[in-house]
């Protein structure tokens, strides 16, 4: 199994140092927000949680890809017995609804994202590239399945290469980048999900789309190799738009998560997490990794953030700046619309479809850091 979310397990375990760049205003509950992301003690509520696994996690591989804002069904893909593909997963009884059965459980695979209504995914047919794909759009609402996308083929007939991220989803939107050309050309697509109609907003050095409250938004070079920065789209009036003025900050990294508000992404070179906790708040740094250690994967959720290193998967309040270690190692989070976090290990073996522990947590991730000064040192 080569999902890119699973394939951060194969890196050495380093430890973390955090720091700070001075006070941060914020815009959360009206008090001034975190300066520095410290460590905490996980409340009894998330021990309790990361040590009871869902049972259908146990007996097959099952690859989380949302979860709905009650917490009471996640959508994975999976190889279980007598189905492997895409499905809902009820939490509580541990039954699984299909939606979608991989032609080939061997060689498919599928990633992609939940956004409240619809689940859109990447299927991708190839253990040795991600280039060839499918994209399709479920609607939750009726149970309607349409298909949004295909990969693009060279004249030699192979797919031309992709950056690789699942699509994103906001509401009845889709969007996501595919390669078109040679020398990394790729194009930015959206698609309406209530229509199907599906339109290219922009081509060129271009790399995956996020959202941004009402906005579509993806990292972008001038020149080939060139750092890049933010673009936005407005889908409301099909033009190019300024940016709110934390996103014009970012530079040369494809890793940003936002809700609108709060905005959160990697240093360019995966060592250091920026925050703010408003629009028109510069970022700031408040964790920092050591010489040789990187983040691998960034969520926001309500109220917190998920980052993976090459130590483990950690859950943070971005209230009080409090973290906490959810994953004995590696491992990664999905965040949802609503409080619920699926939480999944990393492997224990080496296997064509390793069992992956899913844990859920409420989200919340209670105290105050135990750090408070700048630079901070934590293991």
């Amino acid at each position: 199994m080569t999902n890119w979310r699973v394939a951060i397990a194969v890196i050495a375990s380093l430890p973390l140092t955090g720091c700070t760049a001075g006070t941060v205003p914020s815009a959360e509950n009206g008090s001034a927000g975190p300066a520095v992301f410290c460590p905490i003690r996980p409340a009894i509520g998330v021990s309790a949680a990361l040590s009871h696994a869902i049972a259908a996690s146990l007996r097959a591989e099952v690859v989380p890809l949302g979860i709905s804002a009650n917490g009471q069904t996640a959508y994975v893909s999976t190889w279980a017995p007598g189905f492997s593909g895409v499905a809902a997963l009820n939490l509580a009884s541990g039954t699984l609804h299909p939606i979608r059965r991989f032609g080939a459980p061997a060689t498919e695979q599928a990633d992609g994202a939940w956004g409240g209504r619809w689940l859109v995914w990447a299927q991708t047919y190839s253990l040795q590239s991600l280039d060839d794909f499918t994209v399709f759009g479920w609607d939750s609402a009726t149970g309607r399945l349409v298909r949004l996308g295909r990969s693009l083929r060279s004249p030699s007939g192979t797919s031309w290469p992709s950056p690789w991220h699942a699509p994103a989803v906001s509401g009845d939107l889709a969007a996501w980048a595919q390669g078109y050309g040679p020398g990394g050309l790729v194009e930015i697509r959206l698609a309406n999900l209530r229509t199907g109609r599906v339109t290219v907003i922009r081509k060129g050095h271009v790399q995956s789309p996020f959202f941004d409250s009402k906005l579509v938004v993806w990292p972008e070079s001038d020149l080939p190799g060139a750092q890049t920065t933010l673009r936005g789209y407005s889908p409301a009036t099909g033009r190019i738009v300024a940016l709110p003025p934390v996103l014009r900050q970012v530079r040369g990294t494809d890793f940003v998560v936002t809700d609108g508000t709060r905005t959160a992404y990697f240093s360019p070179d995966l060592t250091r997490l920026y925050y703010s906790p408003a629009p028109d708040v510069a970022a700031r740094v408040v964790l920092a990794l050591p010489p040789g250690a990187d983040f691998s994967y960034l969520a926001i959720g309500r109220g917190l953030l998920a980052w993976t290193t090459t130590q483990a998967t950690y859950l943070a309040s971005t209230r009080t700046g409090g973290y906490a270690q959810v994953t004995p190692r590696y491992g990664f989070a999905v965040t949802g619309p609503g409080p619920a976090v699926l939480v999944s290990d990393a492997p224990t073996a080496k296997a064509a479809h390793p069992i992956l522990a899913l844990h859920v947590l409420d989200g919340q991730i209670p105290g105050r850091p135990t750090c408070r000064q700048p630079g901070h040192a934590v293991g």
